[in-house]
């Protein structure tokens, strides 16, 4: 029964008097969502995440004063506990990521221009900001200005890829666990008005895979031999060529066997499915709709027979059937909450 059985976190937008913080449980024999518990207390938790020993949450405020928050996770009863609570030392911050160690958190501060580094502590509290990294003005657009919207750990590696959707670049990290420092050793620049978002890797090749919120296209790099030498192989749409609406692109995940990628549309009101071909390149299969309105983050259940998306303005969660191809079928679950906009699922523990 277990193995059908995941735990799913859920982020979304409200106020902190609001129940902003959603921990559902995911039957994937039967495809429905049910509630486990849900807090208020954090305003706008926009985006969380689990440490690697899955014992504790991480979610953002994203607000002016931004913050991050650090909660203990009780699978037995339930219950999610807040442990404490640090300033990001800029606002919006929108996205955050833990070290392979748990010793660390990154966090990518969309208004406040720069990325952070918080020490973590053995009980899961989160320290003061060790470490702060400004992206000044080095866009090709006139007055272009930083907004980091992502920072991934490229696997097995000590680099970290940031992409700043305001000055059209992807940064690269290499960072030092001793120093606790961030150390620049690349930059690369994409096209103009691309907007990169959010970035994700193949599990055995070696890729780098960048959706674009401006122009609804997908990045593919790859960096055999150095990570920072990333060589650009593809540039490929999310959105039909004789779509004329509007579309902002949000989330791309590749799927855990590295079989299939798949990206979201808000405006479009959908997932693009690609086939991975051997080289990494992408082939496209279809766009499904989410039968909500502006999907957001999404999720893709373990095991690869579902996805969960977040459609932030219908109040819903969706879940979506992965076929054998990898193209999605819409089904009839539906989960509603308010704003949700971020996912994160993990197979539910003994």
């Amino acid at each position: 029964m277990t193995m059908n059985q995941y735990d799913v976190f859920v982020g979304s937008y409200g106020k902190a008097t609001e129940e902003s913080i959603h921990w559902l449980r995911f039957n994937a024999a039967d495809g429905k969502l049910s509630k486990v518990a849900s807090i208020s207390g954090v305003e706008n938790p926009s985006f969380v995440t689990l440490n690697h020993t899955q014992n504790r949450l991480y979610s953002v405020s994203e607000v002016e004063n931004g913050k991050i928050v650090s909660f203990d996770i009780d699978y037995v009863t339930g219950k999610l506990t807040e442990l404490n609570r640090q300033s990001t030392k800029g606002s919006s911050p929108c996205f955050v990521e833990v070290h392979e160690s748990d010793q660390y958190i990154f966090t990518a501060n969309y208004g406040g221009e720069n990325i952070t580094v918080h020490p973590l502590g053995l009980s899961g509290h989160i320290d003061p900001v060790s470490e702060i990294k400004v992206h000044s003005n080095r866009g090709a657009e006139v007055n272009a200005t930083s907004h980091p919207h992502c920072i991934r750990n490229v696997p097995n590696t000590n680099v970290y890829t940031v992409a700043d959707l305001g000055l059209n670049r992807l940064f690269l990290y290499e960072f030092n666990e001793a120093s606790s420092e961030l150390v620049l050793i690349n930059e690369v620049e994409v096209p103009v008005n691309s907007g990169p978002r959010h970035i994700s890797f193949h599990p055995h090749l070696h890729r780098l895979y960048i959706v674009n919120e401006l122009n609804s296209t997908i990045l593919v790099y790859s960096y055999d031999g150095k990570v920072e030498n990333l060589k650009w192989l593809q540039t490929i749409d999310t959105i039909p060529w004789n779509y004329e609406g509007s579309n902002y692109c949000a989330d791309i995940h590749v799927s855990p066997s590295g079989s299939y990628l798949y990206a979201s549309n808000r405006g479009h009101h959908s997932i693009t499915a690609y086939k991975i071909l051997e080289d990494g390149k992408l082939d496209c299969l279809e766009q499904t709709s989410t039968l909500g309105e502006w999907p957001r983050n999404f999720a893709i259940v373990p095991d690869e027979r579902y996805i969960l998306v977040a459609n932030e303005h219908t109040n819903s969660i969706v879940v979506m059937q992965i076929r054998e191809n990898g193209s999605l079928q819409e089904t009839e679950q539906i989960y509603s909450v308010s704003k949700p906009v971020c996912l994160q699922i993990l197979r539910r523990k003994e």
